[in-house]
């Protein structure tokens, strides 16, 4: 939002500096209001994408935050209705994860030479 008011702001200080410009003549003044007035216009547009992208991004957020409180729900309600089933898959995906955090085994198998 700050982009947006500033470049409104800036909008408004480039149409001064360029009708008082030409009112009084001075072309060098019209030039700088004009390329204020455009730098701008510029801000202001990239206030207001921001803003788009920044609710469509919140708007998502939430959308998978409801997804995810769902899916735990849905957990919980397995594991209060079937605990034992629940602690062995637990445990079986415990194994899993340690066995794949463990890395290659540093084990070195030597052959007798013959």
């Amino acid at each position: 939002m700050n982009e947006q008011v500033t470049g409104v702001a800036n909008q408004g200080v480039g149409r001064v500096q360029d009708a008082v410009g030409g009112l009084t003549g001075n072309a060098e003044l019209q030039a700088k209001g004009k390329i204020k007035e455009a730098v701008g216009t510029v801000q202001q547009a990239f206030g207001q994408a921001k803003g788009g992208v920044k609710d469509a991004f919140e708007e998502t957020l939430e959308g998978v935050r409801g997804h995810v409180h769902e899916q735990l729900d849905a957990v919980e309600t397995y594991v209060v209705s079937k605990p034992l089933p629940a602690v062995a898959i637990a445990g079986a995906i415990g194994i899993v994860v340690g066995l794949l955090l463990s890395g290659r085994s540093k084990t070195i198998y030597l052959r007798d030479a013959r």
